[in-house]
């Protein structure tokens, strides 16, 4: 009976990777959806899968809902600074010439989580996120403005999770998405698009130190965008992750936690991370990540000023690092990881005039 099961797991868990890894020429909007980690998690090189129990678990793997054993709110914040990148490209004579430039513009992301456990009968998980890009503004042919709106994306997500036999946890959550883009034109009719989108995750803590976890993040279907310039699709993911604990002594926990990311269509994509505890109050965390995704950023032209929305792979990948302190029921949190960059292509090198780090802060109280 045992393999019946496994061998229907593994089937789904196929399943939905080769559906996932051939949806390449998919168009992604909604960015923000894979920001909504907290900075726990950040610190630790965006380990999720695994390491995320209670309200964290909320929009990352909410079968770690229940590992959390008391009411808990969390307050999070990212700052993800401006980026401008100088692209260049070789002439036949050798020399490099600047042919175009990316600039990404800066934005906020908040999230705030609720968790509330109810024993035996599982844990109902709450929470609300917005990304914030500041205000887009309409002019006439005069330079003159003509209207203006805020340019963000919002969700609300309503999570579950039940442990259901021997420390093994499912969990989902289902999220409404609101997303505003800005246009040139006066009619903003197009420029709201919603969906819902889902989690579905699996945690099995093995013994006192080890848990595993899987899930299946962002399944849902494409905004409600009336134009097919704009991105609508979700980035639908898998993560595979495990958590040891390496040292638990009387004053210090060690913490090793790795996730996987399958498919790897430009290279490998993967978090690992440490977190130490001393005395139950200092927190010191740090991590390498890497992962790949395509973005639609606009491309300047240097020699006319002309704009081109290039489809590219962007790569994120470097250290991480956090800090923490914990005083009784509450936990603070920092968090330093780097920005996103352009993969480069054959013949090609980039300058960075402007990348700043993302910056996080939580806190999260249990009552």
């Amino acid at each position: 009976m045992i393999y019946k099961k496994i061998l229907i797991v593994s089937t789904a868990l196929i399943f939905i990777i080769i559906h996932i890894s051939t949806a390449s020429e998919d168009r992604y909007g909604v960015d923000f959806l894979q920001r909504l980690t907290v900075a726990r998690n950040n610190g630790a090189g965006y380990s999720s899968a695994s390491y995320s129990i209670g309200a964290s678990a909320l929009n990352n793997n909410p079968a770690g809902l229940p590992f959390g054993e008391s009411n808990e709110l969390l307050i999070n914040t990212h700052k993800l600074p401006d980026i401008s990148v100088i692209m260049m490209k070789q002439n036949l004579d050798g020399t490099w010439e600047d042919y175009g430039r990316y600039d990404v513009f800066s934005n906020d992301i908040g999230l705030i989580n609720f968790n509330l456990p109810f024993g035996k009968f599982g844990s109902l998980g709450i929470g609300f996120a917005i990304n914030y890009n500041g205000r887009f503004i309409r002019v006439d042919e005069n330079g003159k403005a003509v209207n203006s709106f805020s340019r963000d994306d919002f969700a609300f997500t309503l999570g579950y999770g039940i442990k259901v036999y021997r420390g093994i946890s499912l969990g989902f959550d289902v999220k409404t998405v609101r997303s505003k883009i800005p246009l040139d034109e006066e009619d903003t009719k197009d420029t709201i698009g919603r969906t819902t989108a889902a989690n579905i995750g699996f945690l099995h803590q093995i013994g006192n130190r080890v848990r595993v976890g899987a899930v299946f993040q962002n399944l849902g279907d494409e905004l409600s965008f009336n134009r097919d310039d704009i991105p609508d699709e979700l980035r639908s993911q898998v993560l595979i992750g495990a958590t040891c604990i390496i040292k638990d002594s009387a004053n210090t926990l060690l913490l090793l936690n790795t996730d996987i990311n399958p498919p790897f269509r430009d290279g490998p994509r993967y978090n690992l991370g440490l977190e130490l505890v001393y005395a139950d109050i200092f927190i010191l965390r740090a991590g390498y990540f890497r992962t790949t995704d395509k973005y639609y950023e606009p491309l300047v032209n240097l020699n006319d000023g002309s704009l081109l929305d290039e489809e590219r792979v962007w790569i994120n990948k470097g250290f991480t690092f956090g800090l923490g302190l914990r005083f009784g029921s509450m936990e603070f949190n920092f968090a330093r990881t780097p920005r996103r960059e352009p993969l480069l292509l054959d013949g090609e090198k980039m300058r960075i005039s402007e990348s700043d780090p993302i910056i996080s802060f939580s806190c999260n109280a249990r009552f």
